[in-house]
């Protein structure tokens, strides 16, 4: 019995190290060599012919497609805007990747570097550029080495489209495999540092007002000015704040949308330079949507505070109209979903917004002629 158990323990041993000289065979380069090469030596002069991009994991297919100089589209997402930053940024990346070492080009070895496609049953993000249907490259990402896990570049097996052969590259290859990442989720950006008022208009028609007291960041009733007192400190400058960097959860043509019947809350923005934006949001099945849109409105123009003409950010007409086009032009065809911090400021009214005076919660009476107790 005592053998069996011997080499029953030598066995397993035995089968062990096969097993680690197996990963070290794989893990290990197989060439050693101090000359890296580009993994695509031709790609970076070949990167203006780029205008299809595939991508394709175990998170989903999706093709991002060039409609302009500098304008791309989600194909699959009713073409709405890509963030061209986040592209041009990739296609920079890949061309500048580089082979420090030769892998494995064995493909029964391939799942243990994560460098199975998504067609083959395995989890890699596979993405391939194309000129019309020329294909200039095609890039398969696979498991990033743990040491290089750190911010800077980092070092990924990968293999190229339709190759055995895999690498060890070095560079930023931290490439998204979901769809709405790659959306331009920016809405729109509207400095609170403009804003001279702010009207929230309830179905029912009662309104709650915000406006500048007349300084940066400084926001207040018309009825109590500089004495609001907010539900919360910060809330008159959040409020103020809701358009700018607004940022999408989600995007719905406004064509084939419906508020099922919900209520709508209006909001207008404007600004001390002539810009009115308009949100009508409803809250429906726990989410905020909102459509948006912009005209022209001088009602502030003479009435800007010295405080707020020194910071020099405000707008000449022209531009004010030029922004006024451009925004209506992004926003009229969409419904956005926002967050909920931003939908609930949206969609406040008057009684959630401000405490009146005469229901303050009043400190207790000292009665122990001590004073206050500090803490």
């Amino acid at each position: 019995m005592l053998k069996k158990i011997n080499n029953l323990t030598v066995l397993a041993i035995l089968t062990a190290m096969m097993v680690l000289v197996m990963f070290v065979t794989i893990y290990r380069a197989d060439t050693e060599s101090d000359d890296y090469n580009l993994l695509y030596p031709t790609l970076f002069s070949q990167l203006t012919k780029v205008d299809t991009l595939t991508f394709d994991s175990v998170d989903g297919n999706f093709t991002l497609k060039q409609v302009g100089e500098e304008d791309w589209v989600v194909a699959d997402y009713f073409n709405y805007p890509a963030d061209f930053d986040l592209v041009k940024r990739m296609l920079i990346d890949i061309s500048e990747a580089v082979v420090i070492e030769e892998k494995t080009a064995n493909e029964k070895q391939h799942g243990f570097l994560g460098l199975v496609t998504n067609e083959a049953g395995g989890d890699a993000l596979e993405v391939k550029l194309y000129d019309d249907d020329e294909m200039l490259a095609g890039l398969i990402l696979g498991e990033t080495r743990a040491i290089t896990a750190q911010a800077g570049p980092r070092q990924t097996f990968v293999r190229r489209s339709g190759e055995a052969q895999s690498w060890l590259a070095e560079g930023y290859l931290q490439i998204s495999p979901l769809m709405l990442n790659w959306i331009d989720g920016e809405i729109m950006s509207i400095g609170r540092e403009r804003i001279a008022r702010v009207d929230i208009i309830q179905p029912d028609g009662s309104t709650a007002t915000l406006v500048n007291l007349g300084e940066k960041d400084k926001f207040g009733t018309p009825e109590s000015g500089k004495n609001t007192v907010f539900k919360y400190e910060q809330l008159g400058y959040d409020i103020a704040g809701s358009l700018y960097q607004l940022r999408l959860e989600e995007v719905i043509p406004v064509n084939g949308f419906s508020r099922q019947g919900a209520e709508v809350v209006e909001a207008t923005f404007i600004t001390y330079d002539g810009l009115k934006v308009t949100s009508q949001t409803s809250f429906i099945d726990g989410f905020y949507y909102a459509t948006f849109r912009a005209e022209y409105d001088d009602h502030y123009l003479d009435k800007v505070p010295p405080a707020i003409a020194e910071l020099d950010l405000l707008k000449s007409r022209d531009n004010v109209e030029n922004e006024i086009a451009k925004l209506n032009e992004t926003l009229a065809p969409w419904v956005y979903r926002v967050g909920g911090f931003t939908g609930t400021n949206l969609m406040r009214a008057r009684a959630d917004i401000v405490t009146e005076s005469s229901q303050q919660i009043p400190m207790p009476a000292d009665m122990s002629g001590r004073g206050m107790l500090l803490p």
